[in-house]
C-alpha cells in the first residue's frame, strides 16, 4: 500500500509542475482574462441571488475539471508505462 501512496505523491507532484508550467503560458493568460471578464459580467448583469448561483456553478465546474484533470493525468501516465513495457523499453 505504501507504494501506491508514493506513486500518488509522485504523480501529484508531476501534475502540479505541469499545471504551474501551463499557468506561465500566454494561452493561460488569455483564458484567465476570459474568466475575469466573465466574472465581471456576472457581477454587473445578475442580481445578487443570480450571481451567487452562477459563482456556485463556476466553482463546481472548476472542481469537476480539476478532478478530471487528475484522473486523465494519472491514466495517461499509467498508459505510457504500459506502452513502454509492451515496446520492451521497460522491463
Amino acid at each position: 500500500m505504501e507504494i501506491n501512496k508514493e506513486f500518488d505523491l509522485f504523480v501529484d507532484q508531476l501534475l502540479a509542475r505541469a499545471v504551474k508550467e501551463f499557468k506561465s503560458t500566454d494561452q493561460y493568460d488569455l483564458l484567465k482574462e476570459k474568466l475575469n471578464i466573465m466574472e465581471e459580467d456576472c457581477k454587473t448583469m445578475f442580481t445578487k441571488n443570480e450571481k451567487e448561483f452562477a459563482m456556485e456553478c463556476f466553482e463546481i465546474l472548476l472542481e469537476v475539471d480539476g478532478v478530471e484533470e487528475q484522473y486523465v493525468y494519472r491514466k495517461a501516465f499509467k498508459d505510457c508505462v504500459c506502452l513502454l513495457k509492451s515496446l520492451g523499453v521497460l522491463a
